[in-house]
């Protein structure tokens, strides 16, 4: 019975998290990509694909954060993604089934960085247009 109730608990803790449980790493995303003026409509989402280095394609699960209809990640500099996020900023971002080309800029204003965990790194995605 302890069994049980343990399993339980761990399940209903795992499945209430924003985030998914157990997630990997994976490669380049595939869907149609679709060009945008603004991430301001990313609020509908929980979560984002993220791909990093686009010669060898990598890629995250993440939370959408959203401030003054603006898009925002956050890494650890621990992170193997946040690596090569520092050695190229073009990203591609997965919302929902569509990919769009974006930036990854860098913020460094203490009015936005105090709204999120100390000791990370935070960008502010920006969209780039398909040639």
């Amino acid at each position: 019975m302890q069994r049980f109730v343990l399993m339980f608990l761990m399940i209903s803790i795992a499945t209430g998290c924003q985030t998914p449980f157990l997630t990997f790493s994976g490669g380049l995303l595939s869907g149609p990509v679709t060009d945008t003026e603004s991430f301001s409509f990313a609020s509908q989402y929980k979560l984002l694909k993220l791909e990093v280095r686009p010669e060898q394609p990598y890629s995250v699960i993440l939370r959408v954060v959203m401030r003054d209809e603006q898009l925002y990640i956050d890494s650890a500099e621990s992170r193997r993604w946040h690596t090569y996020l520092k050695q190229n900023t073009d990203v591609r971002i997965m919302l929902g089934d569509s990919i769009y080309l974006a930036e990854a800029v860098r913020v460094d204003d203490p009015e936005i960085t105090k709204q999120f965990i100390t000791n990370r790194t935070i960008y502010r995605i920006v969209p780039r247009k398909s040639s």
